[in-house]
């Protein structure tokens, strides 16, 4: 995976090192750098065992790299997108096995779609929540709760991209059927 200031880089995108993250607006002091640094430390906010069970550490991952699509590859939104369709809308229980296969999935399902994009909603909405309302979480239940709020949130603002996702879904199902 290449990192994400690399790809910033690669679009041409100035990171802001100070005030709100000017991608999904948490209330940061250091900008973006810190909302990345956040979202590294709060999967381990809680117990792994809750974290897997609850699947927050996917729901965390996929949210998070929707509300910064910007700093990611081309397919991100693809990836993001669909995995929180299976876990929200089609509810499958997710586990790291999953995650290659998907991967997989994608990488077949863009063979040929070279002028495809799912496209990020604008700046400021894409959810209103983010990883410092998760990291300001004072117990396990409310942390699960949260996350999956936000995720939801992030979901929703994706409209344009569900008909995508849920074919891309349909592709994993067979692939994992």
């Amino acid at each position: 995976m290449q990192d994400w200031i690399d790809q910033a880089s690669k679009k041409n995108i100035r990171i802001e090192d100070h005030g709100r993250c000017q991608f999904c607006l948490s209330r940061t002091d250091y900008g973006v750098s810190e909302c990345v640094e956040v979202a590294s430390l709060i999967t381990h906010k809680i117990e792994h065992s809750i974290e897997i069970e609850q699947m927050t550490i996917f729901l965390s991952v996929d949210a998070h790299a929707l509300q910064h699509s910007e700093i990611h590859g081309r397919w991100n939104n693809h990836f993001h997108l669909t995995r929180l369709n299976l876990i929200l809308a089609e509810q499958i229980r997710w586990n790291y096995h999953f995650s290659p296969v998907l991967s997989s999935v994608v990488n077949k399902y863009k063979e040929g779609k070279d002028n495809e994009f799912i496209l990020s909603p604008q700046i400021g909405y894409r959810g209103v929540l983010t990883v410092t309302d998760v990291l300001d979480t004072n117990s396990n239940e409310k942390y699960v709760k949260t996350v999956w709020d936000w995720a939801q949130q992030v979901f929703l603002s994706y409209r344009n991209g569900h008909e995508i996702a849920k074919e891309i879904s349909q592709l994993f199902r067979k692939k994992i059927a």
